[in-house]
């Protein structure tokens, strides 16, 4: 499914290793992608705009929930029909997303959340460093 008025936020710290195959799997679903860089130290954010991400920059690292907020804030200026949030550590599948967004598009949900814990297979969070 080619997106249909959908927006990826991607927060990411430090993430040049994992950031490029996250966006390219992720842009195959979405209309645009757009890359919260929370003041990384490493490539992430030129990895991101390479690829043709939106890249919102902060100037130092602070936290996660603000990089959603930067990410929701821009993404809303966009008027999507749909605004998907990702890691970008490589622990999301980007080829769910067409499932996750379907009960929006179809007017059966306001709110869909993810989980890997309803499948079997890998269950476990990645550690942060590893």
């Amino acid at each position: 499914m080619s997106g249909e008025g959908i927006v990826a936020v991607l927060p990411a710290f430090n993430e040049q290793r994992t950031i490029a195959e996250v966006i390219l799997k992720t842009e195959k679903n979405v209309d645009r992608v757009v890359v919260v860089d929370d003041g990384s130290s490493d490539l992430t954010a030129e990895v991101a705009e390479r690829l043709g991400a939106t890249v919102i920059r902060h100037k130092r690292n602070i936290g996660y929930g603000a990089a959603l907020r930067s990410g929701f804030e821009h993404a809303l200026k966009l008027n999507p029909k749909v605004v998907v949030t990702l890691d970008t550590d490589g622990q999301h599948d980007p080829n769910e997303i067409p499932n996750l967004v379907k009960p929006i598009l179809e007017g059966k949900a306001d709110v869909v959340i993810g989980s890997r814990f309803l499948r079997k297979g890998r269950r476990e969070a990645p550690m942060r460093g590893s």
